[in-house]
C-alpha cells in the first residue's frame, strides 16, 4: 500500500494530513500528485467523492512552499459553492505552509474580495466571471501564475464560461503548468484541452464504472402530478434526517418548498437566485440540522460536502448521467451509507437506461410504469394513423 509519505510530500503537508484524518491515498491521488510534482500538464478524470481536490492542492502547495503573497495558483471553478470548498481544502492543507488563499465569485460584494488581494495571496480560486471583472478592474493580477487548474471542464463548458476563460489565460504567463479535471472526457472535453494544455497525460480514476457501493439507489415511477405527495410520503416513512432534493428548475424549487412547508415539512431552497450570502446562511442552518430538506437545482450537486446527508431525492431526473451521479455522490460520504431516490415519470423514462448504462447495472425499481395504450383512432383521409396515449 503506498502512502502519503512515499509520493515525495514534505513533512509539513504529511503533518497537516495527519491533523486531517487522512489515512491513504485514493486511486486519483496515486496517479495524479507524482505527476504534477514533476511539472507535466495533466487532463484528468474523476467522479464526485474521489479525492480529486487533495489531487491537484496538494501538488500546488509542494510547489509554493513559502508564501511570497503574489497569485502564484489560480484554479477555475464553474460554482460559488465548489471555490468555497476548494478554498476550505487549501487552507486545511496547507496548514504548517502558512500560504494565503482567496475565493473570488459573483453574487456578492467586492470589497471584501478585494481587500484580501491587496493583503497578498499565493492561491486563487474563483469563478470565471468575478476573476475575469476583478482582473479587467485592475484588482487582480494573474500574469504571475504559474499553475492553472480547470476544475469540473465539462461543467465550464456546459455553464457557457469559455469566452470569460479564454480572456484570463490570455493574461496568464504561457510557460505554466495546466491541469484540467472533467467528470467526463467527451470531444468537447478534448479540443477544451487542445487549446490551453501542452501535451498532457491523461489520468483516469474508476472510469471504466461508476459504482457508489455505499448508496442504495431505487427509482419510483410516478406522474408529475403525484410527486409532491410521493415526496412528503417517503419523508415520513423513511424518517429522513438530512435530506437534499434536486430539482431542474429554481421555480420549481420554490414550489416544492412551499407544497414541504404546507404539510409541516421544515424546508428551505437554494438556487442561482438567492444572494451568496443568503446561500451561506441557509447551508450553515442545514448543517446545524435548524431543518431537515433543503431543495436544490444543480447549483448544489457539485461543491457540496456535507457528511451527514442521510438522503438524495431527484425530483426532477437529470437530462446526463453524469450529473445523476454528481446528485447522488451528495449522500453517502465520509464511509457513511446513504440512500438515492429518484422520481420518474412517463416522459423520463428513457433517462433511467443512460443512467443505468453509466452505473453498470440496474436499479432497483418500485411500482411499474403504466404501459402506453394503442387505442383506436378517428381514420383520416389517406391514412392508417392510429392514435397512441
Amino acid at each position: 500500500m503506498t502512502t502519503f509519505a512515499e509520493l515525495g510530500l514534505s513533512k509539513s503537508t504529511l503533518s497537516a494530513l495527519v491533523d486531517a484524518e487522512y489515512v491513504e491515498p485514493t486511486e486519483i491521488q496515486l496517479n495524479t500528485i507524482p505527476l504534477l510534482l514533476s511539472g507535466v500538464d495533466i487532463m484528468g478524470s474523476a467522479q464526485t467523492g474521489s479525492g480529486k481536490t487533495a489531487a491537484f492542492a496538494l501538488p500546488i502547495i509542494e510547489c509554493l512552499q513559502e508564501p511570497e503573497k503574489r497569485p502564484r495558483a489560480l484554479v477555475m471553478v464553474p460554482t460559488r459553492e465548489l471555490a468555497l470548498q476548494v478554498e476550505e481544502q487549501f487552507v486545511k492543507f496547507s496548514k504548517y505552509n502558512k500560504l494565503r488563499c482567496v475565493t473570488l465569485y459573483g453574487g456578492t460584494g467586492y470589497e471584501k474580495q478585494s481587500r484580501a488581494l491587496k493583503r497578498g495571496v499565493d492561491i486563487i480560486v474563483a469563478t470565471p466571471g468575478r476573476l475575469l471583472d476583478m482582473v479587467e478592474r485592475r484588482i487582480a493580477d494573474v500574469s504571475g501564475v504559474e499553475i492553472l487548474v480547470l476544475d469540473e471542464g465539462d461543467r465550464l463548458l456546459d455553464m457557457g464560461f469559455m469566452p470569460q476563460i479564454r480572456k484570463v489565460i490570455s493574461q496568464l504567463k504561457k510557460e505554466r503548468q495546466t491541469v484540467m479535471f472533467s467528470a467526463t472526457i467527451d470531444n468537447r472535453v478534448h479540443r477544451l484541452a487542445a487549446e490551453f494544455l501542452k501535451n498532457p497525460i491523461t489520468v483516469k480514476a474508476k472510469s471504466s464504472q461508476i459504482e457508489p457501493t455505499a448508496i442504495d439507489q431505487k427509482l419510483y415511477h410516478v406522474t408529475e402530478f403525484g410527486k409532491d405527495a410521493l415526496l412528503v410520503k417517503l419523508i415520513a416513512e423513511l424518517e429522513m434526517s438530512s435530506v437534499i432534493v434536486f430539482t431542474k428548475t429554481k421555480r420549481r424549487a420554490g414550489w416544492v418548498r412551499g407544497r414541504l412547508r404546507d404539510a409541516n415539512v421544515l424546508a428551505e431552497e437554494i438556487h442561482g437566485d438567492i444572494s451568496q450570502s443568503q446561500r451561506e446562511k441557509t447551508l450553515s442552518r442545514y448543517r446545524d440540522g435548524r431543518f431537515k430538506v433543503l431543495v436544490a437545482t444543480d447549483v448544489a450537486a457539485r461543491g457540496l460536502d456535507i457528511p451527514s446527508i442521510s438522503h438524495v431525492v431527484n425530483y426532477d431526473l437529470p437530462d446526463s448521467p453524469e450529473d445523476y451521479v454528481h446528485r447522488i455522490g451528495r449522500t453517502g460520504r465520509a464511509g457513511r451509507a446513504g440512500v438515492a431516490l429518484s422520481f420518474v415519470n412517463d416522459e423520463q423514462r428513457y433517462l433511467i437506461r443512460d443512467i443505468e448504462k453509466v452505473m453498470g447495472r440496474q436499479l432497483e425499481q418500485e411500482g411499474k410504469p403504466e404501459a402506453r395504450k394503442v387505442v383506436p383512432a378517428r381514420r383520416f383521409k389517406n391514412s392508417g394513423r392510429r392514435r397512441v396515449v
